[in-house]
């Protein structure tokens, strides 16, 4: 089917859309001071490293011809249970856009900042903070089994209108209206596409228009980054391969629906930790025979590795070697790739992996957020304050950042600092995740002298884990880290030894200077030299 034809749209009208979909572009201009990919350090409002003073103006290039951001689409249609379908299709379309190589296309990572409508800002300010010079925006609109999507480019500098239309489709040709936008757009910034270019489009992940719904409404829960989300998302997952058991995507991204669980700890009720990391497992192989070109099928497969052999990591490495030669510009895999080294005690490359990952979606908070623990796990204090701080001036709604700030306070002894970010940790928190933020008010009650209750909620919290044999090391860290200011350095020992999965990353947080008080203790040293890394 061919799209409708193209409803002229006033220029103002574009220029309203965009600016009812903007964001404060302020943050971000903050953000791209402090993470330059030479270096992550405070700058100057020129761009040059402090001390601040007079300096000639810099001359800024002017972006290329070439460079496009697509807004996320507004959900037009009354039922907010509908949001998912904007989103998905936003991301898709940016997805088909960037696999044209003559095209720079900012990440989705960037563009979720960009969503808010709290603060408005035109075209042209948002091509500066982009670097971009054309923007793509519209909306999706559902009726029953129909959908409606407007879809405009225009130039940034002056919002005026370079291409726009509107395909009125059934819900089953949603693949094929990503198709077709991602078509018009590209062809209307880079001129005629090439067959080659044209095939690219043209491939799509399933025939099965119900499996990519439910791949669409897991992809958009999952990014919610909560057990309950993260549930749902694998239950979505599993909707799509029944319907398409040869949905490549599907089976990757149930394989990291499945690891987050391992990742952060999350309980997931009728599934041990180990059963957890076999089924995550086996999701990202099914990936990888059914699509062995894939770099997320491979992204997939490392992730699983690096906690299904945590003592050696032997499959990690080349996996996510192999999906970053699929796809260089993969900043997921670039993220993940640094993580395993982070654990592996290779610190400088992972420096070099966050700053690539971060060099492709600048602001990417997660990314900041564990360069930030790697440079306080190695003593640099100032540096790792203005990393979290730069992550949460870009996700201020973050309880896990947060309680990372807190613990950062409660180590360079500012108890007011940490107590505040403790408070905004435990009023943010997912209410199925609570065991961060209350091992932080253990803490800080530990500090103003109520051992007593300090204790009590100590012991609230391990009675709470779904295998208190076996804590996930993400959680047995936060307890130990409790039981250290408690002084009860014996159950903080017991619990770092029975961290799982045991090995390189129960071996990383060992290196969290809270745990200085039991540094030296004979148990310790053990521990470490045990799990540390060959």
């Amino acid at each position: 089917m061919t799209p409708n034809r193209a409803v002229p749209v006033p220029a103002s009208s574009a220029r309203r859309r965009l600016e009812r979909r903007a964001s404060t572009v302020g943050a971000l201009v903050f953000l791209l001071g402090v993470c330059a990919a030479g270096g992550l350090r405070s700058q100057c409002p020129d761009g040059t490293p402090p001390p601040c003073g007079a300096r000639p103006a810099r001359v800024v290039a002017a972006p290329a011809a070439n460079t496009v951001a697509v807004m996320y689409l507004d959900n037009a249609t009354r039922d907010t249970s509908d949001a998912y379908l904007a989103d998905g299709l936003t991301e898709e379309i940016t997805t088909k856009l960037g696999q044209i190589g003559r095209l720079a296309v900012t990440s989705n990572t960037t563009m979720r900042r960009y969503r808010s409508t709290a603060a408005a800002a035109d075209p042209a300010e948002l091509g500066r903070a982009l670097r971009v010079t054309q923007l793509v925006s519209g909306s999706v609109r559902r009726a029953g089994h129909r959908i409606r999507v407007n879809i405009e480019l225009v130039r940034a500098r002056d919002g005026v209108q370079l291409w726009a239309d509107a395909y009125d489709r059934t819900d089953a040709d949603l693949l094929s209206i990503e198709e077709d936008v991602a078509r018009a757009v590209a062809g209307a910034i880079a001129g005629r596409l090439l067959p080659g270019e044209q095939m690219t489009l043209a491939v799509r992940p399933t025939r099965n228009p119900q499996a990519y719904d439910h791949f669409l409404r897991g992809n958009f829960v999952v990014a919610r980054r909560t057990p309950a989300a993260a549930r749902e998302a694998v239950t979505e997952y599993q909707d799509a391969i029944a319907l398409d058991p040869g949905f490549a995507r599907a089976y990757g991204r149930l394989s990291l629906a499945y690891g987050l669980f391992a990742d952060w700890g999350w309980p997931f009720p009728g599934l041990s930790y180990d059963s957890l990391l076999a089924l995550a497992s086996g999701a990202a192989d099914h990936a990888v025979a059914l699509d062995s070109t894939s770099a997320d099928a491979w992204l997939a497969r490392g992730f699983a590795s690096a906690y299904l052999h945590p003592a050696s990591l032997a499959d990690a490495f080349p996996a996510f070697r192999r999906a970053i030669a699929l796809d260089p510009n993969n900043a997921e895999a670039h993220h993940q790739y640094g993580l395993v080294l982070m654990n592996w005690g290779r610190d400088s490359e992972a420096v070099e992996e966050f700053r690539r990952a971060l060099a492709i979606e600048p602001g990417r908070v997660v990314t900041l957020e564990n360069l930030m623990y790697l440079r306080y796990c190695e003593r640099r204090f100032d540096e790792a304050r203005r990393l979290i701080d730069s992550a949460l001036a870009i996700d201020p709604q973050s309880s896990y950042l947060y309680a990372d700030r807190a613990n950062l306070s409660l180590t360079l002894g500012d108890v007011p600092a940490a107590r505040a970010d403790a408070d905004i940790a435990v009023r943010l928190r997912p209410s199925d995740y609570v065991i961060p933020s209350e091992a932080l008010v253990a803490m800080l009650e530990a500090v103003a002298r109520d051992t007593t209750g300090a204790r009590a909620r100590l012991d609230r919290l391990v009675q709470s884990l779904s295998d208190p044999a076996h804590p996930s090391y993400t959680l047995a860290q936060w307890l130990a880290l409790a039981a250290v200011h408690i002084g009860d350095r014996d159950r903080a020992l017991a619990l770092l030894e029975s961290a799982w999965p045991p090995g390189a990353c129960v071996w990383f947080i060992m290196r969290d200077p809270g745990f200085d008080p039991i540094r030296d203790t004979p148990r310790f040293r053990a521990l470490v030299e045990r799990l540390r890394p060959r």
